[in-house]
């Protein structure tokens, strides 16, 4: 008994944060830490979102990447990084606009859209 004590794992402190894969769960998150209003901002729940988001926008650069590697056209043209003023209050109004039936896509294809969306390359071109 004492053997299976020891080889257990701890009761954690904190609950786990749920993952966030998709528009839906997203959006749950991103939705929650809003209603806690600046209690929210330090909190594990809000390092998950900011993660989703620096996640997908890996995903995007790195999709961006490829297509210019391959020498096809690049379906947006998004500022360098760094300089896109897409703020986590606008990607929740923007997966907002989603369907309810659309957000169970995974945020990185949903961000991906949002980017095309925001940023046509003929808007970049002119």
């Amino acid at each position: 008994m004492t053997a299976l004590a020891l080889q257990a794992p701890a009761p954690s402190l904190h609950p786990a944060t749920p993952s966030i894969e998709t528009v839906r769960d997203f959006l749950t998150a991103a939705e929650a830490l809003m209603a806690k209003g600046a209690d929210g901002v330090r909190t594990p729940e809000a390092d998950a979102v900011r993660q989703a988001v620096q996640d997908a926008a890996r995903a995007y650069r790195a999709t961006l990447a490829e297509s210019a590697s391959r020498g096809e056209a690049a379906p947006s043209c998004p500022p360098p990084p760094g300089q896109a003023q897409l703020t986590i209050p606008d990607l929740i109004g923007d997966f907002q606009a989603f369907p309810d039936a659309n957000r169970d896509m995974p945020v990185t294809t949903a961000f991906a859209l949002v980017m095309t969306l925001r940023y046509p390359c003929a808007a970049a071109q002119k």
